[in-house]
């Protein structure tokens, strides 16, 4: 064990930090609905709350707890940097007005989360502090530039950074200048999905936990869904099982690759070491291809993490050996550091890098794919899957409808990428 290690729980700090989910029951009898959702995560829970302040009578049913998905396992970083955001190739395939709206959807996705919390009240640890984004030489900084440009653009206000900048405000010497992106932070991201399957509830919305659906039908014009105890009929169904779709309407499980993203996450620092260390709280991510990204929890915990290898990530003496060194690589004064928690989820990933929206049959809806960026982009996105369960045309919502076929390289990609990234990555870093 390294000096100054605890023992790991294996298991999720969120569990033992984040308020405890909204009573919830599994769905029994007979039921009619207009919208039915699948999966009490961020894009379900946010699609339930457009649909259900509506007046559209909406049923949310999630196979096992709320947000047991990426939704309550990421590492609660909200950036809304997202590299699909193209307002032209927006406008071309969508058309000037539905372009736009597309454009506006995710410019504001990180805008909408802090939004969300602050209208109904969410207790998620939320840090509406901005999202760092580092450049980890001077060779990363046009990028950076270009980046700061493109959102200021979109009307976001950026903070362009120099050296004598970034590492006032982070406290390390390893970086060299970045920018601020003004609508990013971070949250307990267990806390902050339960907070909106309450918001949901409040507005109408039934959550049934504990209801995998055995079996999904068009009848007579309308969807059947049967569940272990109960049935519901629907005039429309929504999809938002990401990751964690599995066997659920084929091929939409195997349209995607995965991979699996840890996370591992420290004792509390001592608050005046902490002052040294991003005493801003942002969220902070850098450039590096073998990627820095950390931020500190409401009690000074340093939650860390990665894309899971062979070792790092699975193995947990060796991962938090690895993350002291890269941590104090960043931060000398940090010493040793008491690693506790260690977890892990799943993330879809399209080949393309972006969200997909299908529509397979008549009232049928499904959102796919965020690719590490669930905490705003799912969230913001919801309310695309929201239009849809209030029966808005296809051709009229703010997102492109793709087709939806299985990806003939998935296994293989979800197998051999975890393999291959990271090793890949690491030699990249030293030459960028």
């Amino acid at each position: 064990m390294t000096k100054g290690q605890a023992m790991s729980t294996v298991g999720s700090l969120y569990e033992n930090t984040a308020p405890t989910a909204p009573a919830t029951d599994v769905l029994s009898g007979n039921h009619d609905a207009d919208f039915v959702i699948f999966g009490a995560g961020y894009t379900g829970l946010s699609a339930a709350i457009y649909v259900a302040r509506r007046g559209v009578k909406t049923i949310v049913l999630e196979a096992h707890g709320i947000g047991h998905g990426g939704s309550g396992r990421n590492h609660g970083h909200c950036v809304p940097v997202l590299g699909f955001i193209n307002p032209k190739a927006a406008a071309e395939k969508l058309g000037a007005e539905r372009g736009e709206r597309n454009t506006r959807i995710l410019a504001d996705s990180g805008a909408k989360v802090f939004s969300y919390i602050r209208d109904y009240g969410i207790d998620c640890e939320a840090a509406p502090t901005g999202a760092l984004q580092l450049a980890h030489s001077p060779k990363a900084m046009p990028a950076m530039e270009r980046q700061h440009a493109f959102y200021a653009s979109l009307g976001k206000k950026p903070l362009l950074l120099d050296r004598d900048q970034a590492v006032r405000m982070t406290g390390s010497q390893d970086f060299h200048g970045g920018w601020l992106h003004p609508d990013g932070g971070h949250l307990n991201p267990l806390a902050y999905v339960r907070g909106l399957a309450r918001a949901a509830m409040l507005e109408g919305a039934a959550l049934h936990t504990g209801s995998p659906a055995i079996s999904i039908e068009r009848q007579r014009g309308v969807w059947v869904i049967t569940c272990p105890q109960g049935t519901v009929r629907a005039k429309r169904v929504g999809v938002a099982t990401n990751a964690y779709t599995g066997n659920l309407l084929p091929p939409l499980g195997r349209s995607f690759f995965t991979m699996i993203s840890y996370a591992i996450a420290s004792e509390p620092l001592d608050p005046r070491l902490r002052q040294s260390i991003v005493p801003g709280n942002q969220s902070v991510g850098d450039s590096r291809p073998d990627v820095r990204y950390f931020r500190f929890d409401r009690d000074n915990r340093l939650i860390v993490g990665g894309l899971l290898e062979m070792v790092r990530g699975a193995n947990f003496a060796r991962t938090a050996a690895f993350m002291t060194r890269r941590m104090q690589g960043l931060f000398p004064q940090i010493g040793a550091i008491k690693w506790r928690w260690h977890w892990s989820g799943q993330l879809a990933i399209n080949m393309d890098r972006a969200p997909h929206l299908y529509n397979p049959a008549e009232g049928l809806f499904e959102l796919v794919g965020y690719s590490g960026r669930g905490v705003p982009t799912a969230t913001a996105l919801g309310e695309v899957l929201g239009e849809a369960g209030c029966g808005v045309p296809a051709g009229e919502l703010p997102m492109e409808i793709s087709e939806l076929k299985p990806l003939a390289a998935g296994p293989l990609l979800s197998a051999l990428v975890p393999r291959l990234r990271g090793p890949i990555n690491r030699v990249r870093s030293i030459w960028s």
